[in-house]
């Protein structure tokens, strides 16, 4: 079931998870954030919000909602549900027949899966997904696109799909963006391309604070086999190592990937302790 836990929020009320109605997304256009909560603090919250907003701004869609009302939301809703760990997820619907007419403003808890100790010690396997976002910049629900990078990822025991273009570039996963290594460069797709993931953004300023040389540029099929490493970043996943992409296989052990993970792991400590 997509609404987990006990209770969700629809429209500021505070709702029991059995009166979820999953169809109220198959209409209109909606615009998302996914929020990882530990210790019973939404991590980078303020990031978050910030690119919801601009997803509804380059799509011409007006929130009704401050950044105020939804912090307050979270927080009833984390309390409500007595939970310190999890993920939820932020989902505004737009009426169809007018873009600007908010129809439903919805906060729950969604089921979630935490990559375990040894996927961050020995890697995932991923694979390919021949799709592309209409508008990567924004954070937008596209089930038919959703529903195709599933597919691969269960008929071909998949951790993750990277998505590729008509050019045969690289630009993301269907739920994480893609950073490769390739002799003590950290090389990440560019900006206009990708939805900018928080954990993207924060991994690029770590790279700057700690001087580790960082690129964006794009990244061909052909070149895959040339990388000496590749790791996945997102909400979930945090920083996640590849062991494999189709055929090829990467280090999982490499000094820079191991400096930046820790790096991010640090970077929640604190902002976890700044909450407190």
């Amino acid at each position: 079931m997509e609404c987990n836990k006990e209770f969700f929020i629809h429209n500021f009320k505070i709702k029991h998870c059995t009166k979820f109605d999953e169809s109220v997304f198959t209409t209109g256009i909606s615009i998302y954030e996914v929020i990882r909560i530990e210790q019973g603090i939404p991590l980078f919250l303020e990031d978050h919000l910030n690119r919801l907003f601009y997803s509804a701004d380059i799509s011409n869609l007006s929130i009704n909602e401050s950044y105020c009302d939804i912090e307050t939301l979270i927080s009833e809703l984390i309390q409500k549900n007595n939970t310190n760990e999890g993920k939820i997820k932020l989902i505004i619907r737009f009426g169809k027949e007018n873009g600007s007419n908010e129809k439903d403003f919805l906060i729950y808890f969604t089921p979630h899966y935490f990559p375990s100790v040894e996927e961050y010690k020995y890697g995932v396997k991923v694979g390919l997904c021949r799709t592309i976002r209409s508008n990567p910049n924004a954070k937008i629900l596209n089930t038919e696109a959703r529903r195709k990078a599933n597919n691969t990822i269960v008929e071909e025991n998949l951790f993750e799909v990277l998505l590729i273009n008509n050019e045969e570039f690289i630009t993301e996963g269907s739920r994480s963006n893609i950073f490769f290594i390739k002799d003590n460069m950290v090389i990440t797709p560019p900006e206009k391309d990708v939805l900018n993931g928080i954990t993207r953004k924060n991994i690029l300023k770590i790279c700057k604070l700690n001087k580790i040389e960082i690129i964006e540029k794009k990244v061909h099929y052909s070149e895959l086999k040339s990388m000496d490493t590749m790791f996945l970043t997102g909400t979930s996943l945090k920083t996640l190592p590849v062991r494999f992409f189709e055929e090829i296989e990467f280090s999982t052990n490499h000094k820079i990937l191991n400096r930046i993970m820790e790096l991010y792991e640090e970077s929640i400590i604190r902002y976890v302790s700044s909450k407190v």
